[in-house]
């Protein structure tokens, strides 16, 4: 029996004031898995200590776990590929009064808000600490997640050749993978839903011991089980696609070439002085 099964079958013998609550939530299940329980009670018109004696009902531990399990049905029962995408073209179609811009870029700073946390911010200095000590760092993400994979290797060769791409041609990807070795790290991009190829490499290299840094959407990703860090953009509600998984990586790109000064420095001079000797690009305009 899923979570919504279970409030609907005791919410007609609780006490007035959880049946209110039970209404708001099998409405609005949802944002649930988003909003604390202090909004929760404001929303559902019902104060805080009701919210937390129904968790209690429902046998969870924490407010946490209950709200997890709100995400992980919304996940579950109405989250495809393009789901947040879908969304997105209904707010199109409304004719919202903001122009596209302004919307998305107010969007755009309302998730970035939401996963600048504590936890993150501890997560991104542990994985530049990894990948500075690593041989290689190689990365992954398959599908919607592989230009991400694409845009962290092009950035990060630019100063920093120890990396390796596995998402080109995943026809040999687990034979690849197999080489990587316990002195490398695995940088996993998943957006959830996640593929299952995606979520066996990451199996395989973790019982290789191999270390694990994953970039995702939410933490109910079945790949964080398997990952030593784990940095969560806490989006996946979010129609901005894979735009706050491309800030953490400019975030990554950005402090791994801080601390690996003056070798990045180095090598960005060597780059544009070679690229220069080649006249590939317009410096200046002539008359």
């Amino acid at each position: 029996m899923d979570i919504i099964e279970k409030i609907m079958e005791i919410k007609d013998v609780v006490p007035k004031k959880q049946k209110l609550l039970c209404d708001y939530i099998v409405l609005n299940y949802k944002e649930i898995g988003m909003m604390t329980a202090s909004e929760v009670a404001e929303a559902a018109g019902v104060a805080t200590t009701t919210v937390m004696r129904f968790m209690k009902l429902l046998k969870f531990e924490s407010y946490n776990d209950f709200k997890n399990a709100f995400l992980e049905y919304s996940l579950k029962n109405t989250m495809s590929s393009y789901g947040s995408i879908k969304e997105n073209f209904k707010h199109i179609v409304k004719g919202e009064e903001s122009d596209p811009l302004t919307t998305t870029c107010y969007e755009t700073i309302h998730t970035i808000e939401n996963f600048i946390t504590p936890k993150n911010i501890e997560e991104i200095n542990n994985s530049i600490k990894l990948m500075i000590n690593s041989k290689w760092i190689n990365l992954l993400g398959l599908r919607s997640s592989r230009p991400v994979s694409l845009y962290m290797e092009a950035s990060v060769n630019r100063f920093y050749p120890k990396v390796r791409q596995l998402s080109t041609d995943d026809s040999y990807l687990y034979d690849r993978a197999l080489r990587i070795e316990k002195n490398e790290t695995l940088v996993v991009f998943s957006i959830w839903p996640c593929t299952k190829k995606t979520v066996k490499l990451a199996e395989i290299c973790h019982k290789r011991k191999i270390p694990i840094i994953l970039v995702t959407n939410t933490t109910l990703n079945p790949i964080a089980k398997f990952a030593d860090i784990v940095i969560d953009t806490n989006s996946v509600h979010s129609p901005l696609g894979n735009l706050p998984a491309l800030v953490i990586v400019e975030t990554l790109v950005a402090e791994l070439a801080k601390q690996t000064i003056p070798e990045s420095t180095k090598n960005i001079e060597k780059l544009e002085k070679d690229l220069d000797k080649l006249d590939l690009f317009i410096w200046e305009s002539k008359a």
